[in-house]
């Protein structure tokens, strides 16, 4: 498995590497549901960090995606929480009123830009995706892309306008490398939106992580279908 040659632009793309999902005491660590050994998203931390290093050194623009739930929010069910039903416990409360619900929501300190960050908020216009897409190129400034959903977009309706402007300033044809959790999730989805959009996507295998929902391989197989590739993070030049 090699990387597309460098004379294509390249968009970096991490899905919600934040302390809820990142961290064993996270309110939605991520791991195998049906394996208890299973010993979760810590294992794939190095090989993420690894990854978004990389992409700061070669990629034209690094994105951030993160959900940012309030209570009410579709997914969010304090009460009888079904990943089934695709609900589960509060996490990942960026708009809570509570700090320690707050803290949950931010990408982990490894790899969070900071101050560095533009943000587009999760009820962003298009017109406002337009402008963070604009300035991010010209800035060479990473984004924070938040989200109230699994999916960057059905839950940023902003994001569409916001990677086709990407698309529109850097190329095209613009390659999207994607790591982050949780494989079978956040990362299905953010995978499956870019593909929908015929966009170049290149996946490190190595930084993502599953909720085991369905099997790596047999994941992996519907993307490559649809002509995405895969790489891991030590084959990253």
């Amino acid at each position: 498995m090699t990387t597309t040659p460098r004379t294509r632009p390249r968009v970096g793309w991490v899905v919600d590497v934040q302390n809820d999902f990142m961290r064993p005491d996270g309110r939605l660590y991520v791991h195998d549901l049906f394996n208890p050994a299973d010993p979760g998203a810590t294992e794939a931390e190095a090989a993420i960090i690894r990854t978004v290093e990389w992409m700061r050194r070669t990629c034209d623009v690094v994105v951030f995606t993160g959900d940012w739930h309030a209570y009410g929010d579709r997914e969010i069910d304090p009460v009888a929480p079904d990943p089934k039903q695709e609900t589960y416990p509060p996490h990942c409360m960026g708009l809570s009123n509570d700090a320690a619900e707050r803290a949950g929501a931010q990408l982990i300190a490894e790899i969070d830009p900071g101050h560095e960050a533009l943000v587009l908020p999760r009820d962003a216009t298009d017109a406002a995706a337009v402008d963070i897409a604009t300035r991010a190129i010209a800035e060479r400034r990473p984004v924070f892309v938040q989200k109230s959903e699994f999916s960057v977009f059905k839950g940023n309706r902003a994001a569409h306008a916001f990677v086709e402007t990407l698309r529109d300033l850097l190329g095209p044809p613009v390659d999207f490398v994607v790591c982050g959790v949780a494989t079978d999730v956040c990362v299905k989805q953010a995978v499956e939106g870019m593909l929908d959009r015929e966009l170049p996507v290149q996946v490190v295998t190595d930084a993502t992580w599953s909720l085991g929902l369905l099997g790596a391989e047999e994941i992996h197989d519907q993307w490559a279908k649809r002509g995405a590739t895969f790489i891991t993070s030590a084959g990253l030049e």
